[in-house]
């Protein structure tokens, strides 16, 4: 179910006003979804070997996790300010509390797969595609977005316990854009500024997925850039949120 239907409908069972629930429903924006079932065109891998140009290092101490082409995202499925082609790499330390960076390669950037070394204690994770749907998001708090919707016209408090038990999708991995108030229980969200930073992403990862040092029950790795940083393709400057079952 599109999640903005099921805000609705979530909404209208607490008998929130038709007209309150739809001038809430202005701050919904386009999310991608990338996820484990076979909709959706393959837009990046979970796993496998990284491919990094010349001269360009695999992060110490951490996981390769996935790719996303951005070059096969779905038209209108998210609202940043995106390269329109070329690759972005994730990349995290095995922590339930990781640091974590995402490296771009600009398209016709000559790249070679790297191989682990022998002796290193990082964990090459098993490769598999990933699909990518529209989605949409809706933040628990006004003051989580940029948009403007006037003065309040409800009980605001309500749209958050009612976002709170919202389902979402669970065969969804990695979400690009969106609000970067997500939370599983363990940590703590939100931009500085919705005006001056973008959420690039979350990826959720376990240690069935990413091995040991990963959550059991789930990491939520997540990247957040300054808007002129993401409009200047520095994503090498991106900082680190995350959260964790617990």
């Amino acid at each position: 179910m599109d999640l903005r239907d099921e805000f609705r409908e979530a909404a209208r069972k607490r008998d929130v006003p038709e007209d309150a629930i739809e001038w809430w429903l202005q701050l919904a924006r386009p999310v991608l979804e990338l996820n484990t079932r076979c909709e959706g065109p393959v837009v990046g891998y979970f796993g496998g070997k990284p491919a990094l140009p010349e001269g360009v290092e695999w992060p110490a101490r951490m996981t390769y996790l996935a790719s996303l082409d951005l070059s096969a995202i779905p038209a209108g499925s998210h609202d940043i300010n995106l390269p329109s082609d070329g690759h972005l790499l994730f990349f995290s330390e095995p922590d339930i509390t990781p640091e974590a960076e995402v490296i771009y390669v600009p398209a016709g950037t000559p790249v070679t797969e790297r191989e682990l070394e022998e002796d290193s204690y990082r964990k090459e994770c098993e490769r598999f595609p990933l699909y990518g749907l529209r989605g949409w998001d809706l933040p628990f708090n006004r003051e989580d977005s940029a948009i403007d919707i006037g003065e309040s016209r409800y009980d605001e408090e309500v749209f958050s316990d009612i976002k709170w038990y919202l389902t979402g999708d669970n065969d969804t991995l990695c979400t690009i854009g969106g609000y970067a108030d997500r939370a599983t229980g363990g940590g703590e969200h939100g931009l500085e500024s919705p005006e001056e930073e973008t959420l690039l992403g979350y990826l959720f990862v376990d240690e069935r997925l990413g091995g040991e040092g990963f959550c059991r029950d789930g990491t939520m790795v997540g990247w957040i850039l300054d808007n002129e940083d993401l409009a200047g393709r520095r994503f090498d400057r991106a900082r680190t949120v995350s959260d964790f079952n617990g």
